[in-house]
């Protein structure tokens, strides 16, 4: 998914459109949010994001000299301007930064949507321009493993009918590369790039459809890469090629695999304790609300195993006991400062099973949430 950081000095701004736009249906993620141009700017440094929305006019930086400044990091990031004034000089201005579009408050849900399906479909172009994949290579590897899945039936692979050479040794085999992409675990996809190429002998598959199913590989490897803001520097090998055997079809997604896995790593390193506040923050946020480890750590691109462990690491806690910390911190505002009853506060900080909210407050608190004074 693309990440989008949001800058506006109006907190019901950001809760608005954190609550009115299906951000992921529409393949975007928030990435993090900001109330002042200085403060975004410090963020984006770290973040790396793909869309950055802000206002225009915001204390310490305006909107304006932000997108200055980020185009100076970054002259990929796409920008839409918010403003609550209808000023074409403003409209103007922005234009010289190039900015995707400019809303105007109120924000209406349909216009934000059909901004952000624009900017979706500018970035997917910029990917394919980017690493010389056209539209018809990727409706090449979707005919061809339709036509795969048409004939799984087909015990004779070695034939290269139509569409039947493109049926893997299994058919998670992109997925599980992918995943291992994902992790990092350079030694686990090269396992898997071993394993496709024996394929590739013992199916007697020829070089040029080889060449199709090694790209539609590296162009999901690649769009990994692409999500995370890493640029990764390759040439796209061309099926009619007389120089692409499978020698060097092999090196060329090696070395891809190489590249990608290596500059995921430096980036975890260099940013793994900002990712670690970030999730933090997350849960702060959003407590009440089921949080699992794997969906943070899809969140900030890092594979739940370390995120755990990290996290415990640097803030003394479990994820998940840091969760029932905050929930039972709250329910105690409550207890102390309302006249809820316990169930209704069970529920309000995120508790849908009774028992388990007074199991936890027990645990934490030492005390039964029903000794618990009222001030």
């Amino acid at each position: 998914m693309f990440r989008v950081f949001v800058v506006d000095d109006e907190p019901s701004v950001i809760e608005g459109l954190k609550i009115m736009i299906p951000w992921n249906e529409l393949e975007f993620q928030l990435c993090g949010e900001a109330s002042n141009g200085q403060e975004a700017l410090a963020e984006i440094e770290k973040l790396h994001p793909h869309l950055v929305i802000t206002d225009i006019r915001m204390p310490v930086i305006s909107g304006l000299e932000l997108i200055c400044e980020v185009r100076k990091l970054d002259s990929d990031t796409e920008f839409v301007i918010l403003s609550g004034y209808a000023d074409f000089a403003y409209a103007k201005e922005a234009m010289r930064y190039n900015v995707s579009d400019y809303l105007l408050k109120p924000l209406e849900k349909d216009e934000i949507i059909s901004v952000l399906r624009k900017i979706k479909n500018k970035m997917d172009a910029k990917f394919l321009t980017m690493y010389g994949f056209s539209q018809t290579d990727i409706e090449t590897f979707k005919t061809s493993r339709r036509l795969a899945s048409e004939n799984t039936k087909n015990d004779f692979l070695n034939d290269e009918a139509e569409g039947t050479w493109w049926r893997s040794l299994r058919e998670n085999f992109e997925e599980e590369l992918i995943a291992a992409i994902k992790l990092m675990n350079y030694d686990d996809a090269m396992k898997l790039i071993d394993e496709l190429f024996d394929w590739f002998k013992a199916k007697d598959i020829s070089c040029t459809n080889a060449c199709i199913m090694v790209n539609s590989c590296v162009y999901h490897i690649l769009y990994i890469a692409y999500e995370r803001n890493i640029k990764v520097n390759t040439v796209l090998p061309s099926d009619s090629s007389s120089k692409w055997d499978f020698v060097n079809l092999k090196n060329y997604i090696t070395n891809i695999v190489l590249q990608i896995s290596s500059l995921m790593l430096e980036e975890r390193k260099k940013n793994s304790r900002s990712y670690l506040y970030e999730v933090k923050t997350y849960i702060e946020k959003n407590y009440e609300k089921e949080l699992s480890v794997s969906y943070l750590a899809d969140m900030v691109f890092l594979e739940a195993g370390y995120l755990g462990d990290a996290f415990n690491k640097l803030f003394g806690c479990s994820i998940n006991e840091y969760q029932h910390r905050l929930r039972i911190g709250k329910a105690i505002e409550l207890i102390e400062t309302t006249d809820m009853k316990l169930s209704e506060i069970s529920a309000t900080v995120g508790y849908n099973n009774y028992n388990n909210f007074y199991s936890h407050f027990g645990r934490i608190t030492h005390i039964k949430p029903t000794q618990y004074g009222r001030k």
